[in-house]
């Protein structure tokens, strides 16, 4: 086949802009992560666990599983206080007490223990839950369900001052085992 000098040229100026373009979304699916590519986290585990150190996990990945990284729990390690079921988050400190150790109620003042306790949720809380709480019984729990029942969602701690029974004193006790 014979080609005029313009439609060679046409020719030439279509291949030019499918090669380009075919370059142009390799070089972007290259130079991009993909969506299968996961987010690795930095975190540290120590106490009493049989392989303390710093571990990169997953994004996603349960404390449960960090401590499976770990060689699991010592025999004496107490996680009875702790939610194992929570995602780790980057640059955490799980730090496991052991029975010889401070008790975890008794270090709750610190982040990294913190978010580890079993926090109770003033939102959704069934009243079980709730007089789990330290100095709140049948009577608070159940003034709490009505509040939020009433009013909508708590959104800062210091809206629990507006249920009869709670004061200054209650809510420090348990402000920081609570979320919302």
């Amino acid at each position: 086949m014979d080609f005029s000098r313009e439609e060679r040229l046409a020719l030439l100026v279509i291949s030019l802009v499918v090669v380009s373009g075919l370059g142009f979304i390799a070089w972007r699916n290259f130079s991009t992560p993909g969506v299968s590519e996961e987010t690795l986290l930095v975190i540290q585990v120590d106490g009493a666990v049989n392989s303390p150190g710093i571990y990169r996990v997953k994004s996603g990945t349960r404390i449960f599983e960090a401590l499976e990284l770990a060689g699991g729990t010592k025999k004496d390690a107490q996680t009875e206080d702790m939610n194992l079921a929570l995602p780790v988050y980057d640059g955490q400190r799980i730090s496991i007490p052991s029975s010889t150790t401070t008790s975890l109620k008794d270090r709750a003042a610190t982040p990294e223990v913190r978010s580890a306790l079993q926090m109770v949720n003033v939102n959704t809380a069934s009243q079980k839950e709730l007089e789990s709480l330290p100095g709140i019984g049948e009577v608070i729990a159940q003034r709490i369900i009505e509040y939020r029942e009433q009013n909508g969602s708590f959104s800062r701690s210091e809206e629990l001052l507006k249920v009869k029974g709670i004061g200054e004193k209650k809510l420090e006790a348990i402000k920081d085992l609570i979320t919302f």
